[in-house]
């Protein structure tokens, strides 16, 4: 059991690029197998058609991240009921990079793509932090002054939005950024400090950002629930509902013969 505890702690690390949540926390690890020192581990994602990049990320991450456990000598991942699943299983369980496993296909390695999205995991989890602070009364200047210090000291006695504050500080860890009581709190991504005049533009980005990953979150899973006929992961989890991005089971036929590459 702490075999299979320590594995799962390590896919807690595993973040779907597209919705900044793990893969566990999102239903999306179907089995983990240890026989001694080696680990299977199968995943599935909403649809046939997920787009490849994406799926092989995942499975180089899952492969990754258990592989820095001491006791694990191998590591087999496996993606099931994909439109890809055979060129990835191979590229990744034999450490091809996407270009190798997809050369008619990447027109370069992954990287550049997985940035993309940590950038606008940065701004989702900023702004969910910022809102708190605009809901308490903070106008945009008292924001912008605020430290780390100042954020912790708020939130002590806030437990339920504590989780809001620690997914800050571990993608400012991520990135790169210095964590320090006196450091500013809010940033831009690329470090920048954000400007009082553009900040009502810079909030509005920012929500824009928010509630399309929110969507795609609650549309995703609505595809994966029809399609695996499984519970909500997390059904408060979100301000958008689900009823929005509601779909039918045809939504996922797997008679389709493309592949999002």
């Amino acid at each position: 059991m702490q075999q299979k505890e320590e594995v799962f702690a390590k896919l807690a690390l595993v973040i779907d690029p597209e919705l900044d949540q793990s893969l566990p926390e999102l239903g999306f690890i179907n089995e983990v197998i240890i026989e001694e020192s080696h680990v299977k581990v199968s995943f599935r994602l909403p649809t046939y058609w997920c787009s490849t990049n994406f799926a092989y990320m995942m499975a180089e991450d899952i492969r990754d991240r258990v592989g820095e456990l001491p006791w694990v000598k191998s590591i087999i991942v496996s993606l099931e009921d994909h439109c890809a699943s055979a060129e990835v299983n191979d590229g990744v369980n034999t450490g091809k990079s996407f270009a190798e496993a997809f050369p008619d296909m990447a027109t370069g390695e992954l990287d550049g793509l997985r940035r993309t999205f940590r950038v606008k995991a940065f701004i989702v989890r900023q702004e969910k932090l910022l809102q708190h602070f605009i809901r308490e009364g903070f106008d945009h200047q008292a924001i912008l002054n605020l430290t780390l210090r100042d954020v912790a000291d708020h939130l002590a006695l806030k437990s339920d939005k504590k989780a809001l504050a620690e997914r800050y500080l571990s993608i400012r860890e991520e990135f790169g950024y210095v964590n320090e009581p006196e450091s500013v709190a809010f940033i831009q991504p690329d470090g920048q400090p954000l400007d009082l005049d553009g900040f009502p533009d810079y909030l509005l980005a920012s929500r824009r950002t928010r509630l399309s990953m929110e969507f795609n979150g609650h549309y995703c899973q609505d595809l994966f629930q029809t399609r695996y006929h499984t519970e909500p992961s997390n059904p408060e989890d979100s301000t958008i509902e689900s009823s929005a991005v509601s779909v039918s089971s045809a939504a996922w036929s797997e008679t389709t013969t493309s592949c999002i590459r």
